[in-house]
């Protein structure tokens, strides 16, 4: 992990936390990873990937880009629209 990969998981932590999500840093392994939780059980882990021209992003376990991590106010809002996306599917049970 660079220091610049934590700096940027924090900063996402710290829009996550005003936004009332609550976050896990998981950043001795490889990648590092921030765990967002929906809930107490139902989680997404982010990490840090450079994008085009080397530019780090915020980029879900699931490999959807959800942010350019100079703006983590862009990726809180990409996983409020992705989750929502997901509690319309199972309420609907995913037809």
């Amino acid at each position: 992990m660079t220091g610049q990969d934590a700096g940027h998981l924090d900063r996402l932590a710290a829009a996550l936390a005003r936004a009332g999500w609550i976050t896990q840093k998981r950043y001795n392994g490889t990648p590092p990873l921030l765990r967002v939780f929906l809930s107490g059980e139902v989680g997404e882990s982010i990490r840090v990937k450079p994008g085009v021209n080397g530019v780090p992003w915020f980029v879900s376990s699931t490999g959807n880009p959800l942010a350019p991590c100079h703006d983590a106010e862009r990726a809180v809002s990409e996983m409020a629209t992705w989750w929502a996306a997901l509690v319309r599917g199972a309420a609907d049970g995913w037809s």
